[in-house]
């Protein structure tokens, strides 16, 4: 099995660009340890360059960050707890992947198409007016991930984990690092005081819970470009809902999203029609700065990012 190879050679590669988000508590860093069978659609994107997790939005396709198309997949592995030598797993080959156009600017997101379909039931992307109403300050999401556990990232994880975390600053309009270039409500920051996303969880998901089960959210992103340990201050996440119109000219495939009553939050809308949407919710934020960096590593041998910098979850 292909884990058992990487488990010896998990690369920690560290690429700058610039970013940033904010913080509050809850259990990846300061998370616990979940099951596959619980996030059945959280996927681990292997790659010639790293590790990264992803979230199968259709039977073939998985949504990730952008950067972490840099990783080069090679296929990914679903049903895992663990990706430690002998631990069960399902590997499907990559046919292609594709990180959206200028995603250093806009939208950190990437689709990785699978060779064949998976066993498991694609996620459902929230709409723009749920997300609108639902990520507000203080409200809860779950983020999963294969990644680093310790608030310095010096540990070798490679379980799966999960976190519930605060939403900070909802229309990433305060917390260094959001990008003015991606647009309004583009992205959002969550975690921090020791509750974060780390390396290896870039492209996980950021859960919303509804009435018919959790959808997807978000994408996690990168780090805050703030002073202090590299894995517990927060991070910013890229709105999932932002990109379902490009998700889809690019893979020809339907993605499920959730029910919403509000006009102009249409699935068939064009991707200028869904960035411009401002579903239910009030006014549209945006900050800036501009900055990445992805991680890939060895399992013993962990590259500390300098501090200042946004920080990647690759």
């Amino acid at each position: 099995m292909r884990i058992a190879l990487l488990s010896l050679s998990i690369v920690l590669f560290i690429v700058v660009s610039v970013a940033p988000a904010t913080g509050d508590p809850a259990p990846i860093v300061g998370g616990t340890n979940t099951r596959s069978r619980d996030w059945p659609d959280v996927v681990a994107v292997l790659g010639t360059k790293g590790l990264c997790t992803g979230t199968l939005i259709a039977p073939d396709v998985v949504l990730t960050a952008g950067h972490c198309i840099e990783i080069e997949p090679l296929y990914v592995v679903t049903h895992a707890d663990s990706l430690e030598p002998g631990a069960a797993g399902e590997e499907i080959a990559v046919k292609w992947s594709r990180a959206y156009p200028q995603w250093q600017d806009r939208f950190d997101v990437g689709v990785v198409v699978l060779e064949r379909m998976a066993r498991t039931e694609p996620r459902a992307i929230a709409t723009a007016c749920f997300a609108n109403e639902r990520l507000a300050a203080g409200a809860l999401v779950t983020i999963v991930g294969y990644g680093l556990i310790a608030p310095d990232a010096s540990d070798a994880n490679t379980r799966l984990h999960a976190a519930q975390l605060p939403v900070t600053d909802p229309f990433c309009e305060h917390a260094p690092g959001c990008l003015r270039t991606a647009g309004p409500r583009a992205e959002f920051a969550a975690g921090g005081r020791g509750s974060d996303a780390c390396y290896g969880d870039s492209g996980g998901p950021a859960y919303l819970a509804t009435p018919t089960g959790f959808a997807v959210a978000g994408v996690i992103s990168r780090g805050l470009a703030i002073d202090g340990l590299p894995c517990s201050n927060g991070g910013i996440y890229v709105r999932a809902d932002k990109v379902v119109a490009w998700i889809q000219s690019v893979t020809e495939r339907r993605i499920e999203r959730v029910a919403c009553d509000a006009p102009g939050d249409d699935p068939d809308a064009t991707e200028d029609e869904l960035a411009a949407s401002e579903g239910c919710a009030a006014e549209p934020g945006g900050s800036g700065g501009t900055m990445f960096l992805v991680l890939a590593g060895v399992l013993a041998v962990v590259l500390r990012p300098g501090l200042a910098s946004r920080r990647r979850r690759a």
